[in-house]
């Protein structure tokens, strides 16, 4: 373990004695050496490994060595500000030992910050990718960039999962054109599930050597289920909520209170609002922290957290990543994180170090989602995390990053350079002429360049379109809410909210507080005064829940099919209650209400919906059909079922989760042959009727208009941030029809949100027999499993409040 600190110079071994630092962490031990020898490494190891210093002390070593230093040496790119603020911090103590400048650049440095660097660059540079992609083409710091020894890219997981991180890849394809020797690469990533993309997504065609420290730190979970007691009927009628709501919310009070700091993670900015306000009415010292609050008010929240002037922060995946915040002696989960690698970030973040054990305790709010909770745990102690899904051939990028090449040359640039550099890219090694031909053409319609049979021209319309549009971050109309009383600015609302609830004396949550609206200015501004109203609404920000994928989805049908053939086994709840309450990290009052509902839904007469058994189950007007298969398939399922019933008129509208599909008929299911209609219209219907329905919602269901927007803005053909409504968002399809614009949201489409050749494969095994479909009627009342989504759509079920119909809005509907 010491040899690797033998491999640096003396005055590095004396900082290392200087901060206390004796020995390397097993990602700094493994990794320098490789470092040292001068070769790209990607570092995959668990938060608080101490990953940083395992790329810069090398990395600094061989710069401060360096006694002939030009330009910018280093590189290091984060895809936060946050995570800037506090590198520079700590490298400020080092620079001061070691004789080196570091300095930031991002958006907001002031404007003569900006010409002293481009005067006097800093040895290390801090930035962010769209900082990169605006100074690689300035002639003086392209300059300065020509001396790039080295560049981390920190976080690289988080960037590799969406078109910031493709844009990245081409910038660093562009500042090796800027730097012909090349330079080094390392990566900085948490553990991930497909490590080898990860490794050519940051090395392009250069090799990468991976350097992977496994889970080893000691992690201990919980689930936690709190039945309602006396005290907490009380608690519920002060706050205006459910008694099971109260019982977990005390739960969670209590354990802020016995520990120092404690983080509770939740999924959504709502949910992080509605905690905070019942947190308030508590009387409790929590604060929220999200991105829909100003960054002072982040800040704010992160300094008394980590001062310890509050014990509690509700947060969402904004402090998955390093965010200095101090030390966290525990992690609250409030409902299931919904993915492994969410999971495992948000968890390492108590004791962050490897000697310190992590402890996370899960709150579940239903049966369903204590099953998967459990699934998240036990997929994680076998090191089963989630792919990072990498955009391979996003065309925005594209095109953004051919006016990128266009503005680094002279003026003109070949086609074959542009497609050279841009295939050295991983999301643009498979790349077609066809496909660059096309986008290209585009560009030269909307002015953006000039061409010839070889080469490609800047023109006037080039440099404005570039530096419009380097961020590949949705631009969305956002409304700053400032307090009347002081004048300070106390969050952000979403256009959404303002569009379909907002008006003046709305009563709603920001910041964990309750606010009246009082004024909403022309230019977007909301002037509040702080009120006392438990009841009010909360903001519906933009924004997608995570989605659970089918590997967890799969996990909790295994469970179900556990459970079932147990109870058959033994006949009685008992045995079966015992036996899970032994293996599972669940408290026993949840494994018995799991238990429960499984016996229930057998009372009926229902199958037990499992990861290879279908149920379709008939009630009233409603089909449920429960599938173990995630998120993403069960949607494109939905939608596809439905285009195949589209010519009979039969479904007048339909909503999904994770665990079913639910269609409301246009006529009562008992008038219908659900068997026939499924095993024979649906699951029975050949190769080229199933490829047709596919085809039929690719292009009828999926250019969503908002997505057709926010990507017609990054090709400039739409200003960016512009408001648009019904019959103009409508018109988009057709306006964008033959377009790489259209090319693009389908492609996106089928990255993101569908899941086509999983639904084929399911017609496969249904056809086969290897998947079993089996068929219900309920009588009276639904099954029990059918209640989970029910309630959340269906007013018969519910009695619906604010938030629970705003997630009607934002279901997928017919």
């Amino acid at each position: 373990m010491q040899e690797a600190f033998t491999l640096l110079s003396p005055p590095l071994k004396g900082l290392l004695q200087e901060t206390g630092i004796s020995a390397p962490t097993p990602p700094q031990a493994e990794a320098i050496p490789f470092i040292v020898q001068g070769e790209n490494v990607l570092v995959i190891a668990p938060t608080g490994s101490g990953k940083t210093e395992a790329a810069l002390l090398p990395l600094i070593d061989k710069m401060v060595q360096d006694g002939n230093r030009q330009g910018i040496s280093l590189l290091y790119i984060t895809p936060l500000r946050a995570l800037n603020r506090d590198l520079l911090k700590r490298l400020q103590v080092w620079s001061a030992k070691l004789g080196f400048t570091v300095e930031v650049r991002h958006g907001d440095t002031p404007a003569v910050d900006r010409r002293r660097m481009a005067g006097r660059p800093p040895d290390l540079l801090i930035t962010t990718p769209e900082t990169l992609q605006a100074i690689l083409p300035g002639r003086r710091m392209r300059q300065h960039l020509r001396h790039v020894k080295a560049v981390v890219v920190d976080e690289v997981h988080e960037l590799a999962g969406d078109r910031r991180g493709v844009q990245l890849t081409v910038g660093l394809e562009r500042l090796r054109e800027a730097r012909p020797e090349g330079f080094q690469r390392v990566g900085l990533s948490a553990t991930v599930g497909n490590p080898e993309e990860i490794s050519r997504f940051l090395g392009g065609s250069e090799p990468v050597r991976i350097v992977q420290i496994p889970l080893g730190k000691d992690t201990r979970y919980k689930i936690e289920y709190p039945p309602p007691g006396e005290e907490d009927q009380e608690l519920a009628r002060r706050l205006y909520t459910a008694p099971e709501a109260a019982a977990r919310l005390a739960l969670v009070s209590d354990l802020v209170e016995a520990h120092d700091s404690t983080l509770i993670f939740v999924n959504s900015r709502v949910n992080a609002e509605m905690l905070g306000s019942k947190f308030n009415m508590m009387d409790q010292k929590i604060m929220v922290h999200h991105g829909s609050l100003p960054k002072e008010e982040r800040v704010r929240a992160e300094e008394a957290f980590k001062a310890r002037q509050i014990k509690g922060l509700v947060c969402t995946s904004t402090l998955e990543l390093g965010i200095d915040i101090g030390s966290v002696d525990l992690v609250v989960q409030y409902m299931s994180p919904r993915q492994v690698n969410s999971l495992v970030q948000r968890v390492g973040r108590s004791g962050h170090s490897l000697t310190r054990t992590s402890q996370g305790v899960l709150v579940s709010v239903s049966t369903e989602d204590l099953l998967e909770s459990i699934g998240v745990i036990e997929l994680a102690k076998e090191g089963r995390l989630e792919p990072t899904i990498i955009h391979h051939g996003a065309l925005d990028v594209l095109a953004h990053q051919i006016a990128g090449l266009l503005m680094d040359s002279e003026g003109s640039v070949s086609f074959t350079h542009i497609k050279q550099v841009l295939s050295r890219a991983f999301p643009y090694s498979r790349l077609e002429d066809a496909e660059l031909e096309k986008v290209v053409e585009f560009m030269r319609k909307m002015g953006y360049l000039k061409r010839d049979d070889q080469h490609l021209y800047r023109t006037s319309r080039t440099r404005l379109y570039y530096y419009e549009n380097l961020s590949m971050i949705p631009d969305e109309r956002r409304y700053p809410v400032i307090d009347l009383t002081n004048q300070q600015s106390v969050g952000i609302l979403g256009e959404e909210f303002m569009l379909t609830m907002a008006h003046v004396g709305l009563n709603f949550i920001v910041k964990g507080r309750v606010w009246q609206m009082k004024q909403i200015t022309d230019d977007g501004k909301v002037y509040v005064l702080p009120v006392n109203d438990p009841t009010a609404a909360i903001p519906g920000w933009d924004g997608q829940i995570l989605p659970v994928p089918g590997t967890l989805a799969v996990r909790v049908g295994e469970y179900r099919k556990q459970i079932d053939r147990l109870l058959d086994e033994h006949k009685a709840r008992a045995p079966v209650v015992e036996k899970f309450s032994r293996i599972w990290p669940a408290d026993p009052y949840g494994v018995r209400r799991v238990v429960e509902e499984i016996e229930t839904h057998r009372a009926t007469g229902a199958p037990v919906p499992t990861n290879d058994r279908v149920l379709i189950e008939g009630f009233d007007r409603y089909i449920i059909i429960h599938t173990h298969f995630g998120d993403v398939l069960n949607f494109t399922l939905g939608e596809v079922i439905e285009e195949l019933f589209r010519r009979q008129g039969l479904v007048r509208m339909w909503w999904w989760d994770s665990y079913r599909i639910l269609y409301e008929m246009t006529a009562d299911t008992a008038d219908l042959d659900l068997e026939d209609l499924f095993l024979k219209q649906v699951f029975g219907v050949d190769e080229p009727v199933l490829g047709g329905a596919c085809h039929g919602v690719l292009h009828r269901h999926f250019p969503w208009e908002l997505q057709m927007k926010q990507i017609a803005e990054r090709f400039g053909a739409l200003s960016r941030g512009r408001l648009m409504y019904g019959g103009a968002m409508k018109e988009l399809q057709v306006r964008f029809r033959l377009t790489p614009i259209y090319d693009e949201t389908i492609r996106e489409a089928q990255v993101e949100r569908a899941d086509f050749e999983g639904v084929k494969k399911i017609f496969k095994q249904i056809k086969e027999q290897n998947m079993e479909v089996r068929f219900f009627r309920s009588r009276d009342k639904p099954t029990p499993l059918a209640y989970h989504i029910l309630y959340r759509h269906v007013e018969a079920f519910s009695t619906k409040s604010e938030t629970s119909k705003h997630w009607t809005r934002m279901s997928r509907r017919r």
